[in-house]
């Protein structure tokens, strides 16, 4: 049986609008050929007064993405609503070598990585940081 398709729905359709405009800015994510067609097509229906807008994005991505982007943005949408359900929690990003760093000390101290941080940084002034 085939696996029913993905539909972006009414409550993601601005979060995927703006990961949208952010890829499109992009000249090689889709490809070298693909990326500004696709993107004059985004702006057209953009620029259209669409009765159903989240019709029209579905359209456009099932017209312009193929698998490997439809899982990015899937991903992208999946981890947005997980943003909304927890707004005290935060991802970053670290090289591996910060990484490897806080997990050192977070075995030696018998903690987890958020608690490294808030121990180790807690004397700093979080204003203080923006500072010139």
């Amino acid at each position: 049986m085939a696996r029913q398709r993905y539909v972006i729905s009414d409550s993601d359709r601005w979060f995927v609008i703006r990961w949208l405009e952010k890829k499109l800015k992009n000249p090689t994510w889709l490809d070298e050929h693909r990326t500004y067609k696709a993107g004059r097509a985004f702006e057209l229906i953009q620029d259209s007064h669409v009765q159903h807008p989240t019709d029209s994005l579905n359209r456009w991505c099932e017209t312009w993405l193929m698998a490997a982007e439809w899982t990015q943005l899937k991903n992208a949408v999946r981890a947005s609503r997980r943003r909304a359900k927890k707004p005290e929690i935060k991802t970053v990003t670290l090289s591996h070598n910060a990484w490897s760093l806080l997990n050192y000390v977070a075995n030696k101290e018998n903690c987890t990585l958020s608690e490294v941080i808030e121990h180790h940084l807690s004397h700093v002034q979080p204003n203080a940081a923006s500072a010139p």
